[in-house]
């Protein structure tokens, strides 16, 4: 069961970073907690070649958000955000192979559900700036939705868990974690 403190700081961080973002961009948020980057990493040459598309995008010399985003309650689940990366001077190369070994998040529905079931409570509550009718009927919803026009500019990948001992240790080999 997840920390609802913990995930309304989560919620909370993922609005200060995209004040525009809608009901939607919320449950892409919540699916990636718990379904980590599994669907990007089943095809490995168009995982590195969105990867690599999206870094040439990225300005030379802009910082962007934080390196690490956690997005679960267990503090496993991040986004790692590649304008930080790309400004340290890390290898594009190093980091696609870095999120391609990674092991497979393997979340349930179950597990959505329940997650998105305490995210409804949080609206319920007046805590969020959603309507909890809407977002509940989000909950039927299938498959992973992309980030809405008013989210604004997003460039990251999921890491699957930072307790994982060669992931943090090749992160803190980056410069991305202490």
């Amino acid at each position: 069961m997840c920390n609802k403190t913990d995930l309304l700081a989560i919620i909370e961080d993922e609005l200060r970073r995209h004040p525009n973002a809608v009901p939607e961009d919320l449950r892409k948020l919540i699916a990636q907690s718990v379904y980590g980057g599994d669907h990007l990493l089943a095809d490995p040459v168009h995982f590195r070649e969105g990867l690599a598309g999206e870094w040439d995008r990225i300005s030379p010399g802009e910082r962007g958000e934080d390196m690490i985003q956690p997005i679960d309650p267990e503090g496993r689940v991040a986004r790692i955000h590649l304008a930080p990366c790309k400004a340290l001077g890390i290898s594009v190369d190093r980091l696609a192979a870095l999120l391609l070994s990674q092991t497979p998040r393997n979340g349930s529905r179950a597990d959505y559900l329940r997650r998105w079931e305490a995210v409804v409570r949080l609206a319920s509550a007046g805590k969020l700036p959603f309507d909890p009718k809407s977002l509940s009927d989000l909950s039927r919803l299938e498959g992973l939705a992309h980030h809405s026009r008013s989210y604004g500019f997003a460039a990251y990948r999921v890491i699957n868990d930072l307790a994982d001992a060669r992931i943090s240790s090749t992160l803190r080999g980056f410069g991305v974690l202490r």
